[in-house]
């Protein structure tokens, strides 16, 4: 755990710092848009929602990228998972906010707890506010963010792409050369291999 913490805390910091950035980014044209609909609100809020995960892959695509050369020629053990853990510590604020609301909205009965639980809510739209036009959709009669479940599964897409980037950075794989940051240690090593063949012939 210590290694993890201190190899990939970063990363993760790193992760919660574009949340808030993309967070605001989805609050404003959510706030933009409401004049003009309900509809141009959820649009936009998914909008944000995919720039948000394009950011984690490529930001979870390099770290595996750099750990790809490590397991190839400093020879450590390959650790898949690791994404998903990434993912998991980035959203960990979030988890806990879901789970104070989720015990708020079961449990509060209108007493302290609920009082916490709501201000929970709060901060969870502010941090997330990505999602805020998505939670604003109505089920039953009433909007998603007056739920407990939302705040679960709005989790998920981050740390699944999380978990995703970090395999297909070890592995090499990738959507298009966009979506590839350059990786020092391997460019310098191509280099080397291509100034050796050069020699050779």
């Amino acid at each position: 755990m210590n290694e993890f913490m201190k190899k990939y805390s970063y990363s993760s910091v790193k992760l919660f710092v574009t949340q808030m950035a993309i967070s605001l980014f989805g609050l404003v044209l959510a706030i933009a848009c409401a004049a003009i609909g309900k509809t141009a609100q959820i649009v936009v809020s998914a909008f944000a929602v995919l720039f948000y995960l394009f950011l984690i892959y490529t930001a979870i695509w390099e770290v595996g990228s750099k750990d790809k050369f490590g397991i190839e020629y400093e020879k450590f053990e390959a650790k898949p998972l690791t994404g998903l853990y990434i993912g998991l510590l980035a959203n960990s604020i979030n988890l806990v906010l879901a789970l104070v609301i989720t015990l708020g909205l079961s449990f509060g009965d209108g007493g302290i707890l609920s009082t916490v639980g709501a201000l929970c809510g709060s901060v969870a739209i502010f941090i997330e506010g990505m999602y805020s036009g998505l939670l604003s959709i109505h089920v039953g009669g009433a909007p998603l963010n007056s739920f407990w479940y939302p705040y679960f599964l709005i989790t998920i897409p981050a740390i699944a792409t999380s978990a995703y980037a970090y395999y297909a950075g070890i592995k090499g794989i990738h959507f298009t050369k966009i979506m590839v940051p350059e990786n020092p240690e391997e460019a310098e090593i191509r280099k080397e291999k291509k100034k050796a063949r050069n020699k050779e012939e």
